[in-house]
């Protein structure tokens, strides 16, 4: 797993709270392992790159709640610098739950259409959530599968 540390929050030209998530803030699984991942230097704002496709995981979750009663969406940036032939068979599920009782929304996304070397974000500004007026936990909590 990678090392924890809270992500940066930072204020769109609309005013509005976006968290920004560096790999090493992200539990990834066989993060610390140097055989699948070259993690980026600490302080840095590197990607972490996946040496060798065995299982892609990775979560994690909003230092703070978020507030109540409004609409999200969570999404990734990627890039791919070599297409195993894995991402044209096997999908990858995006999930966002508020709360830890709370019920998943998930997307499931197919990185076959991505393009060698571009950075692509996913899945597209599909995966939205409410975080509703009544509810106790607002804490946002990621993972990939």
């Amino acid at each position: 797993m990678s090392a924890a540390a809270d992500p940066a929050e930072e204020k769109d030209a609309k005013d509005e709270v976006r968290w920004r998530f560096k790999p090493r803030q992200l539990d990834i699984t066989w993060g610390g392992d140097s055989q699948y991942w070259k993690m980026p230097e600490e302080g840095t704002d590197g990607p972490a790159e996946l040496l060798k496709v065995v299982w892609l995981e990775i979560s994690g979750s909003t230092p703070k709640p978020l507030p109540k009663g409004k609409r999200y969406a969570l999404s990734f940036k990627i890039s791919m610098t070599d297409y195993y032939p894995v991402w044209r068979t096997y999908p990858v599920y995006m999930l966002a739950k508020v709360g830890k009782k709370g019920t998943s929304n998930w997307e499931k996304i197919y990185l076959e259409d991505m393009r060698v070397g571009n950075i692509v974000e996913i899945p597209s500004k599909k995966l939205r959530f409410d975080v509703p007026d009544k509810a106790k936990d607002t804490m946002l909590y990621i993972r990939t599968l």
